[in-house]
């Protein structure tokens, strides 16, 4: 699967978003996730806070209005292509098709799309700008989320270890988000007392920037900073989809890595969080309802766009072994894949959740746990060079020498 393209289709026509969805149609080979505005100032907003790839705005008569928004479009995203949409019959008299385009061009509008549009043209434009658009963002922050569709599994454990032992490596590059906007326990897990969440950040969206997300944050004394979930329910209902894109995309130019543990639902604020994500962790146990859950959970991520090089399979043995216990074999023959990684069980884990000092700030780091969390985190800081893909297989101990040697290079230069 193609990684996303973001288009953001601009017009006041109520018709334009059902004439686009079927244009879409035609272009199975895209992954595109398109946003509507029906005018110049909405458009604006939902821009800087998606950073689309591609605008697509309705043309008008009058161009006053229309070379301003392109203006400000590629003051504030000059990565971003703008095309024009028109009808040919929509001039007539001493303006001919060509005129028109050569007003658009004017107006820095780089391509064109003809109604009633076709997924003919709608395609070819796409494979036209799809290799120079679909690129690293300028920013250099690494986001990195922990996902799952069952809760108790040990997704915001694991997220809140990688993220402090990320950060005693990176003090104050690094920054936790908990994204569980219905029971964010990350805090909890860390002893700390929020004063601020992301609430706040949504309340101050008319000034936020890079600095004030900093002041924002929580720090640890790990050198961690934490943004921390809503502290009920209700608040949690202020961020939405645009919210996150926003908050995000601030965090990364303000951070190198960025992590974030999210709530056990498909809902819009975690289909933006996965959107964003340079690497996706899903979390799984290893008994057979949760199992099942997860064969059903993988396809649909890949359906929403989150191909396989974007995911990263982990089992967390949580549990003490038992008769009858699933082996990581057993369950990679019944899901049809191998696990990137196994965290196997350490009963030091719950206690040091309720004591509110994360396991992997003590204790060796060459067994069991401790081990497969270095190897992740090790992942997690080659995000972006040419190193290659490394399973985090913890019975493999060549793979862990292996990765342990890259590394030691890569640190050294």
């Amino acid at each position: 699967m193609d990684q996303n393209i973001q288009i953001l289709v601009v017009g006041e026509d109520k018709g334009l978003q059902g004439e686009f969805e079927a244009a879409l149609q035609g272009v199975s080979h895209r992954h595109c996730i398109t946003s509507y505005a029906s005018d110049y100032r909405r458009a604006e907003e939902m821009a800087l806070n998606r950073q689309p790839n591609l605008i697509c705005v309705d043309m008008e008569k009058d161009f006053d209005d229309l070379k301003r928004f392109t203006h400000e479009i590629h003051q504030m995203l000059p990565e971003t292509t703008v095309a024009a949409m028109y009808r040919p019959d929509q001039f007539s008299g001493e303006r001919s098709e060509s005129a028109v385009v050569i007003d658009g061009v004017r107006a820095k509008i780089q391509d064109f799309l003809r109604h009633p549009l076709s997924s003919t043209e709608l395609r070819q434009l796409l494979d036209r700008l799809y290799t120079p658009r679909i690129a690293t963002p300028a920013s250099s922050g690494k986001l990195v989320s922990f996902v799952s569709n069952k809760g108790g599994v040990g997704k915001s454990t694991l997220a809140v270890n990688a993220a402090c032992l990320l950060a005693t490596r990176h003090p104050g590059r690094v920054l936790l988000i908990d994204a569980s906007l219905q029971l964010g326990v990350c805090s909890v897990m860390l002893d700390l007392l929020p004063t601020t969440s992301l609430v706040d950040a949504v309340r101050e969206k008319d000034r936020l920037d890079e600095t004030l997300l900093r002041q924002l944050t929580i720090s640890h004394t790990c050198g961690l900073q934490v943004l921390a979930a809503p502290s009920d329910a209700l608040e949690g209902s202020e961020i939405d989809d645009e919210a996150i894109y926003r908050i995000l995309n601030f965090a990364r130019r303000a951070f190198d890595y960025v992590i974030i543990d999210t709530f056990p639902i498909l809902d819009s604020t975690v289909l933006s969080v996965l959107d964003l994500s340079d690497l996706v962790y899903i979390v799984m146990q290893g008994t057979a309802p949760n199992v099942i859950a997860t064969s059903k959970f993988l396809p649909i991520l890949e359906g929403l766009g989150v191909g396989r090089e974007k995911q990263r399979l982990l089992l967390n043995q949580n549990y003490r072994s038992f008769t009858g216990n699933l082996s990581p074999a057993d369950i990679e023959e019944r899901l049809t894949r191998q696990f990137d990684g196994v965290f196997p069980y350490q009963k030091g884990i719950l206690a040091a959740a309720n004591a509110g000092v994360p396991y992997s700030l003590g204790g060796s780091t060459r067994f069991g746990f401790s081990r497969s969390l270095m190897q992740l985190t090790a992942e997690i800081e080659l995000l972006g060079t040419s190193a290659t893909r490394f399973r985090l297989k913890t019975h493999t101990e060549s793979t862990w020498q292996q990765l342990g040697e890259f590394l030691g290079r890569w640190r050294r230069g």
